[in-house]
């Protein structure tokens, strides 16, 4: 049975440690994570579907937060709903996010998505810190470097299997996989041959497109055709298609690009290295030491 209670937090501010510390306290934590039946034992009395327009998932609350109401977007796939719930839990246990309109927290689908954000744009980090805790909560840790142990390589049927096993979003999942993963990796989202979001891993090269552009023409992405839920397999390809050319470098690494077309024109995208960046380096200098100079 699952025990956990506010008392057990008070002494953790950031998403980080609020997380850990939820995850400390339930010995043997399920997977899927049950989020509601821990919002309920942190003080959160209901959970109710949200009637409003154009927002995934609210909270009501006090002043002093002594209890909180989640109001849930119903028309929302169970696995969106259920990252819903741990933003607005993030919310509540935050101590330093303060409602914006009086007593209600409003977020929306974009406000779920964002992953950047000026600290001195408070509002927008309050959902920065929202998405993260929720992502922590939902996927931990331990038990998702443990789960990727089982999985070698970087694949996109990774993130699927993923996804099903913490019942959460592919979107969500792959924030996470980027993230967690050991090698260097990407993940684009684009809708009908423009790119929509981009979450680069660490140590993956500066990707040289934004959102709002279209897909590259001579990526996999844009010539491939499959059909839905099909993944493609990972090809390499020329990195310059997707990357730009390091300063000092005569060309971008070669990747690996492998592709899963989604319902009504939405694709993920996975790039990962095909080569170091390092060799490269390595080559550039053995041309330069085998290049011929001549005396004038």
């Amino acid at each position: 049975m699952i025990t956990i209670s506010r008392i057990d937090l008070a002494d953790f501010t950031t998403p980080e440690r609020i997380a850990g510390a939820i995850i400390r306290e339930i010995s043997d934590l399920p997977i899927p994570v049950p989020v509601e039946e821990i919002a309920h034992m942190l003080d959160i009395i209901s959970i109710e579907p949200l009637t409003t327009d154009g927002f995934e998932g609210s909270l009501l609350t006090d002043a002093e937060k002594s209890e909180g109401y989640i109001l849930v977007n119903e028309a929302s796939p169970p696995q969106r709903r259920r990252f819903t719930i741990g933003h607005e839990l993030a919310h509540f246990l935050c101590p330093f996010h303060k409602p914006p309109r009086g007593d209600q927290f409003l977020c929306s689908s974009d406000d779920m998505r964002l992953t950047f954000a000026r600290k001195e744009d408070h509002p927008a980090y309050m959902e920065i810190e929202a998405n993260r805790l929720a992502a922590l909560l939902l996927m931990p840790l331990p038990h998702f470097r443990k789960d990727l142990r089982f999985h070698k390589g970087v694949d996109i049927d990774h993130i699927v299997a993923l996804a099903r096993r913490y019942e959460t979003s592919k979107e969500a999942t792959a924030r996470r996989y980027v993230d967690v993963q050991g090698e260097p990796c990407a993940i684009i989202v684009s809708h009908n041959g423009r790119i929509l979001r981009i979450y680069r891993g660490k140590d993956f090269p500066y990707i040289d497109v934004d959102s709002g552009d279209p897909v590259p023409r001579g990526s996999l992405t844009a010539r491939i055709n499959l059909t839905q839920a099909a993944v493609s397999d990972s090809e390499e390809r020329d990195g310059g298609i997707w990357l730009s050319v390091q300063e000092g470098q005569r060309r971008a690494p070669m990747i690996y690009e492998q592709v899963l077309p989604q319902s009504d024109g939405y694709r993920m995208t996975l790039l990962t290295l095909a080569e170091d960046v390092e060799d490269i380096d390595e080559e550039e200098d053995l041309e330069e030491s085998w290049t011929p100079r001549f005396r004038r």
